[in-house]
């Protein structure tokens, strides 16, 4: 075997804004290379020793001790240790509607999938202590999500002091955005949107067209998918219900719209996550 691994799955909550499913430590051989699988959770990696290099959108990163990059979900990536200093690395998965949030904070996303991180004595201790609570799970996962946010932490104060001043249109979509996340599943407009970011329509319309590549409308829809695709994990929960938390009032039409999206139902997206989780249990 070209690495020696110790991993965790972790019991996965349903219906919980941010949940930890995995966490492990890998320590590679000269050369080790995952194979190309696409990822559903986020997963960041710390760079605790050595040198490797991570792929991902056609671009390659030569990475080492002391950062790291981070899987988004959907992401088709693959990732090997150097053949002279090979790394090691500790690792977490974890989903849910408050995965993003955290991500975005600590400046990361599908484009900057890379960071620095302090190998101080702290940091360093937390990272192992967030892998050796992943041993226990007697508390479902929570203590790890402790250690996470701990460490998270630290990138997003990074992120903070780093950030550059916002131009005003650039403040003018992050307030859009966040109206969004903050009542999507409500019956709001694209109207309702700009009349509480005091922008006219068409304004509007021209700052997401060059700021976030799509219309307010078809980012307003896409969030509201991407929320329903997660409460459908919980599969005690009723689609129809799903449909109107996420904010859509006709599940006629969730149920199209999701289909585009996905490719698949509502319905079958759920079982396809069934199955998922059991082969993925199953391998642990």
């Amino acid at each position: 075997m070209s690495y020696e691994t110790d991993r965790y799955n972790l019991e996965r909550i349903a219906g919980h804004s941010l949940a930890v499913t995995e966490c492990g430590i890998q320590i590679c051989h000269s050369g080790h290379a995952t194979p190309k699988i696409d990822y559903r959770d986020y997963s960041v990696h710390f760079i605790l020793e050595g040198k490797g290099c991570f792929s991902v959108n056609g671009k390659t990163y030569d990475l080492s001790s002391g950062q790291g990059f981070i899987i988004t979900p959907g992401a088709s990536c693959v990732y090997a240790a150097d053949k002279q200093k090979p790394w090691k690395y500790v690792y977490v998965s974890f989903r849910g509607a408050d995965g993003e949030a955290l991500v975005h904070a600590a400046g990361l996303s599908e484009i900057d999938v890379t960071f620095d991180f302090p190998l101080d004595d702290d940091t360093v201790r937390d990272i192992y202590a967030m892998h050796s609570a992943g041993k226990r799970d007697e508390a479902k996962g929570y203590e790890v999500l402790g250690y996470l946010l701990l460490v998270m932490s630290r990138l997003v104060k990074a992120n903070t002091k780093s950030k550059p001043q916002l131009s005003p249109p650039e403040r003018y979509v992050k307030k859009v955005k966040q109206y969004i996340e903050d009542n999507y599943s409500l019956s709001i407009t694209v109207s309702d949107v700009a009349f509480n970011a005091g922008l006219d329509r068409t304004y509007l319309y021209r700052l997401f067209m060059k700021h976030v590549g799509m219309s307010p409308q078809h980012y307003l829809s896409d969030y509201r998918l991407k929320r329903a695709a997660q409460m459908l994990e919980d599969r005690a929960r009723p689609i129809g219900e799903i449909s109107a938390s996420a904010g859509f009032r006709d599940t006629s039409y969730f149920y199209k719209v999701f289909t585009h999206k996905f490719k698949k139902t509502p319905k079958k997206y759920r079982e396809d996550l069934a199955k998922s989780d059991t082969a993925h249990n199953g391998e642990k």
